[in-house]
């Protein structure tokens, strides 16, 4: 494996990235939203942790970070959209990516999103996507806990 060949704007986002850890993967967001100066980030969500999701809004909101919520299901897709063999509110990751991006979020979450649907909202996302919280009902969504 050869080493990657980064440009200048890229090396000085992984500065920044180095500068933001932090062992607390919320406050390693934040951190990361203040030195990237962002102003706007948006938190896509899966129906099942919608809770969650206006509890990260809060606590973003009390570091000062604008936060836009939007779920899987708020756009209304029928399953049947989809295929006939489906019925039912479907999950819509591609609508959530375009309602962010005509938010202009400067970074998105992946909030709980299905793999798959995680994979299309990334595709459709004009802002950079990082995953936040994994969904795994199994384990109450921490997928580390099959490893320990």
């Amino acid at each position: 494996m050869e080493k990657g060949i980064y440009t200048q704007e890229d090396k000085e986002f992984m500065c920044l990235t180095n500068q933001s850890r932090n062992p607390s993967r919320i406050k390693e967001l934040v951190n990361f939203v203040k030195l990237n100066g962002y102003h706007k980030i948006g938190i896509a969500s899966c129906f099942s942790v919608k809770d969650i999701a206006e509890k990260l809004k809060q606590l973003l909101a009390e570091e000062g970070i604008d936060a836009v919520i939007v779920n899987c299901k708020e756009s209304g897709l029928d399953a049947s959209e989809l295929s006939a063999e489906l019925s039912g509110a479907s999950c819509d990751p591609k609508s959530q990516a375009q309602y962010l991006n005509e938010q202009k979020t400067e970074l998105n979450i992946n909030f709980g999103l299905c793999l798959g649907h995680g994979i299309l909202f990334q595709k459709y996302s004009k802002a950079p996507v990082t995953t936040l919280l994994v969904k795994d009902a199994c384990h109450q969504h921490n997928i580390m806990e099959n490893f320990a």
